[in-house]
């Protein structure tokens, strides 16, 4: 067995660290890995489709994903949107990533791209549901939001079913809207036009522990005792 130098482990921590350092490795991610992770989803909803009982093998219910499909779409405009602009506002970084490489797809997007953001991706991210629409004094204004993913379900577009107004996103259609979008212009902008800076942007953040805060301090020093652990029972 070979030992590893300190030389050598640093450059592995630099991997670990910056794992996309290339254009062509950022391009690879997100095909396989950002694209790729949302394909396996779908795989799962049609699986759940094709069940006629809609149950797993413990016995447990099954569900259709249509918020999950949706929320990781949003995930994955999140980050798109961060590659492109890099600025400090998601909200702005996802409205210049909408005009620049949805619009061709689907114009609606210009037309509803900030309400998917702040209803789907905030509401379904942070509170398992869509957000309903509602305008500040008018108790009447009211949309119903909803999330599908079968072929059929309506995408950007009111629903059939339901009474009132009603503002429904398919996750399927989402999905194959972004990989257009990848596939037709946003992959040349990556190889061809981006600032050095979007491989900075690519990577995983840091997060910063500070200096007072004593309960980050603690949980960090118990994640480190683990690895401690780990080393001493393979040394």
């Amino acid at each position: 067995m070979v030992k590893k130098t300190h030389q050598d482990a640093a450059v592995d921590e630099g991997n670990v660290r910056r794992p996309i350092r290339s254009r062509d490795k950022l391009v690879t991610w997100i095909e396989s890995c950002v694209l790729g992770d949302l394909r396996t989803v779908l795989v799962g909803v049609d699986a759940y489709y094709a069940s006629p009982s809609h149950m797993s093998t413990d016995g447990r219910p099954l569900g259709s994903a249509n918020f999950l499909l949706v929320a990781g779409c949003c995930s994955a405009l999140d980050y798109f949107a961060f590659l492109f602009k890099g600025g400090a506002s998601d909200e702005a970084n996802a409205k210049a990533f909408i005009d620049r490489f949805l619009e061709p797809v689907d114009s609606r997007y210009c037309d509803v791209g900030l309400i998917i953001w702040r209803c789907f991706r905030h509401g379904t991210v942070h509170r398992s549901w869509p957000k309903r629409i509602v305008v500040e004094g008018d108790g009447s204004s009211v949309v119903i939001t909803g999330a599908g993913n079968e072929v059929m379900d309506a995408h950007l577009a009111p629903s059939t079913d339901l009474p009132g107004d009603t503002f429904l996103v398919n996750g399927r259609r989402l999905l194959s809207d972004l990989t257009l979008a990848f596939d037709r212009s946003f992959r040349d902008w990556i190889l061809t036009e981006s600032p050095d800076g979007v491989l900075e942007r690519a990577n995983p953040e840091d997060l910063l522990i500070r200096v007072g805060d004593t309960q980050g301090r603690r949980q960090m020093e118990v994640v480190k005792r683990w690895n401690d652990e780990l080393r001493g029972t393979h040394s």
